[in-house]
């Protein structure tokens, strides 16, 4: 998105993942937990909700990968600059290691008037570099304000 020159709250991603749900179920042969119903994930200021979330271990500490399911499941987290990111879709991954978000079907990126829709965004918070696609029956929408292009516009030094 245009408006997007802050990094995430680095702090976030060495705090505790904190999961609330209804129901839990374990498998331990696919180093798979899934939550079920009224799901709330919370790391810092990251905070999800769905209906569902399966978290994917693996041998390496700190590479799961969460996969939350809903009509939408969201996503926030805070920047740096106290700037909220917003997503949601009916399906948002969020890949630890890499710290990358894919938003796919009705999937939809905010950060305060900038706005992004399409059937899939795929948004790496560290890097702050984001892709989004249409499918055959829908384009990719963003709406931004004038504004946020001066923003992105080089300035000559005032001599």
């Amino acid at each position: 998105m245009l408006s997007w020159g802050s990094q995430a709250l680095e702090d976030d991603f060495n705090k505790q993942i904190i999961v609330d749900a209804d129901r839990q179920q374990v498998n331990i042969k696919e180093n798979r937990v899934t939550f079920y119903n009224n799901v709330v994930v919370t790391q810092g200021s990251i905070k999800m909700h769905a209906e569902e979330l399966s978290v994917i271990g693996s041998e390496e500490k700190g590479s799961e990968v969460m996969i939350a399911k809903g009509e939408p499941a969201t996503f926030y987290q805070l920047l740096d600059s106290g700037k909220p990111i917003e997503a949601e879709a009916n399906e948002v991954r969020y890949d630890l290691k890499t710290q990358t978000l894919t938003l796919t079907t009705n999937a939809q990126l905010k950060q305060e008037e900038s706005l992004v829709k399409g059937k899939m965004i795929k948004y790496s918070i560290n890097k702050q570099e984001m892709v989004a696609q249409g499918d055959e029956n829908s384009r990719v929408t963003t709406i931004f304000l004038p504004q946020q292009l001066d923003e992105l516009t080089p300035k000559e030094d005032q001599q």
